[in-house]
């Protein structure tokens, strides 16, 4: 920095800065889609892929790339993913079918082996009613081996949902990766050219114990397909992400029994949700602050810069933050106008419906 340094210049040396202690600020558009999930279940939703068929049908598309091998905790990835996958099962309705679909599980992390891995993906469990022996024999067949084709496994499940059309079946796909695409496809376009497909499916993903680049491109993916990206960093933390698709499927056979204390249940844990959300925010808002407060006074202090300069930045970190700390309070205001219209939106509804079948019935 000059000695005199111009504020094009001192804007500058503030964003450099903020770009080594900056926290990865997350947008309310992934919980938008959490709440839009929670209505699952209404047949009065316009939106047919959120409204429950006769069929319902999950696909887990699996990654069995290498990097699955490493342990949390003392146990691989992999090990963990497959627990709690059967966990989930094994609660499903009778009714509910699921299928298992893995990608990387051929070959080796090798260059040698690029070509094999990256051309490996298969359905392991045809999409069907769940069977205990035939579940854990499939889960059985794979284990992490090499690369990460997310772009083939997601085309390869066009055809696996195919006999499932949109007008008679929910069909829910959960993509569960540690990382990103590592074959030079298009992942996010095949994730594209599936969530257009007629069994017009859901398509959530989690991100398993994934780096920074992977998060932003599964993130990015599950956006384009205004699907649920969750981030989890242990078996018990997808377990509890995979209780949310369990909760969905209970839900159907007891909407008609508990109506409105279901959507009032729905209201408040949304809530619970929107203050979770708003709190993480705010917080990083101010560590984020408090970092870079702490940095320039101790260059100023080295004398880095004079007093002007360290005022100057100093203000500007201010601003910054206030501005930061003004679009989370927006964003707290909209989710919760959202949530509270979505209640009272299903409460009329229903309150419609009670009444038109009570005028039938006599």
């Amino acid at each position: 920095m000059s000695e005199n340094p111009t504020e094009q210049e001192l804007d500058s040396y503030y964003r450099e800065i903020l770009k080594r202690v900056q926290f990865d600020y997350e947008g309310p558009e992934n919980l938008i889609n959490r709440l839009k999930f929670e209505t699952f279940g209404n047949p009065q939703v316009t939106d047919s892929r959120y409204q429950f068929k006769e069929n319902l049908n999950v696909l887990f598309i699996i990654d069995a790339s290498g990097s699955m091998a490493q342990t949390i905790n003392g146990k691989a990835k992999m090990a963990s993913a497959k627990d709690s996958i059967l966990a989930f099962v094994e609660k499903l309705p009778q009714n509910a079918k699921v299928g298992i679909r893995v990608y990387g599980h051929k070959g080796s992390g090798s260059d040698s082996d690029k070509k094999l891995s990256c051309s490996s993906s298969e359905l392991m469990y045809s999409i069907s009613n769940y069977n205990p022996e035939q579940f854990k024999a499939a889960l059985n067949q794979f284990s992490p081996s090499g690369w990460t084709p997310i772009g083939l496994a997601l085309r390869e499940a066009k055809k696996d949902l195919a006999a499932f059309d949109g007008e008679n079946n929910t069909n829910i796909v959960y993509l569960v990766s540690d990382g990103i695409e590592t074959c030079e496809d298009e992942p996010i376009e095949a994730a594209k050219e599936l969530y257009n497909f007629n069994i017009t499916p859901i398509i959530n993903v989690i991100g398993f114990d994934v780096d920074n680049e992977g998060q932003q491109q599964l993130k990015q993916l599950a956006s384009e397909v205004n699907g649920i990206y969750g981030t989890v960093t242990s078996e018990s933390e997808l377990q509890k992400e995979l209780e949310k698709l369990n909760n969905l499927a209970e839900q159907w056979g007891k909407w008609l029994k508990q109506g409105k204390q279901q959507y009032e249940r729905n209201y408040i844990k949304n809530n619970l949700e929107i203050f979770v959300y708003i709190t993480k925010e705010e917080s990083k808002g101010v560590q984020e602050r408090e970092k870079i407060y702490f940095i320039l006074t101790k260059l100023h202090e080295e004398k880095v810069f004079n007093n002007e300069t360290y005022e100057y930045l100093i203000n500007k970190n201010s601003k910054y933050h206030k501005w930061i700390d003004n679009e989370i309070k927006n964003f707290n205001k909209e989710l919760k106008a959202i949530n509270e219209q979505n209640y009272k939106e299903a409460l009329e509804q229903l309150e419609e419906k009670y009444v038109t079948n009570t005028q039938i019935s006599r």
